[in-house]
């Protein structure tokens, strides 16, 4: 009977301990920011919070306060509180902000670009992005981003979209950014996104890659077609354009010689 009430006694405590140290929260959003950068690629996730009673946040504006920027320790709190990215991350910092809005933040850099090189020509460069780093979206033969969650990636300044995205995403801008976004619930077969990237014309002049812009990109084709109409507007008006620069000559002659 006295082992009874003594088991007893310690499950209550236990039951007290646990009750002390579990933090009563939610997460209502979560964003992932991909900035592609010349170099280095670098990303930023937030877990937008929210919590019941101002009691409960506290509780956990304590604890963020006792865990600090211990990534480890975060992530025992809650499994999702990891870079989403995969492994191949580094530099990670992590830390709680509150606010108007509150939020956990993760940033980090990766440490293989997200966008993989692709057929490269005199002028331009193709870029795949390598669906390995969204492994974690990945589930029975589908890519889903879930409920709540958004992707974004902030292509580099000058990039071009080709191809079409997948799944469907949101494309808008920021400043010389091109941003698409991606926000659940969404699920695809195939995730993928492609773009571009114009080369800095050399001062030497590449007649190869000057035909091979024109007649092999639709730019190109715009910049020739404009050309092309400019000769024959040229030709259409030789007569014209001929007698006014005889005219002109006759009538500066004339001056010179009074």
């Amino acid at each position: 009977m006295q082992i009874a009430k003594k088991l007893l006694i310690f499950a209550l405590l236990l039951v007290m301990l646990t009750s002390v140290n579990a933090l009563d929260y939610s997460v209502y959003k979560h964003t992932i920011t991909i900035i592609i950068g010349d170099t280095t690629d670098s990303a930023v996730e937030k877990f937008y919070i929210s919590f019941p009673s101002e009691a409960e946040k506290i509780a956990f504006r304590e604890k963020s306060l006792e865990l600090g920027t211990n990534l480890e320790e975060w992530s025992k709190i809650n499994s999702a509180f990891v870079p989403n990215l995969g492994q191949n991350t580094s530099k990670k910092k992590i830390g709680y902000t509150e606010g108007e809005q509150n939020y956990l933040q993760i940033s980090y850099d990766l440490t293989e670009t997200l966008m993989a090189k692709g057929k490269e020509a005199t002028m331009v460069t193709e870029y795949t992005m390598k669906v390995s780093y969204f492994n974690l979206f990945y589930q029975a033969g589908l890519w889903i981003i879930p409920d709540n969650t958004e992707i974004n990636i902030e292509l580099p300044p000058g990039a071009e979209i080709r191809d079409i995205i997948e799944p469907q995403a949101n494309v808008t801008r920021n400043v010389a950014r091109q941003v698409v976004s991606w926000q659940g619930y969404k699920s695809g077969s195939k995730l993928s996104l492609n773009y571009i990237l114009w080369k800095k014309i050399d001062p030497v002049f590449d007649l190869n890659g000057m035909l091979n812009f024109i007649t092999k990109t639709t730019e190109g084709n715009i910049i020739g077609a404009l050309i092309i109409l400019i000769i024959i507007g040229i030709i259409w008006q030789r007569k014209k354009i001929s007698r006014a620069i005889e005219e002109f000559v006759e009538t500066n002659s004339l001056i010179q010689e009074e």
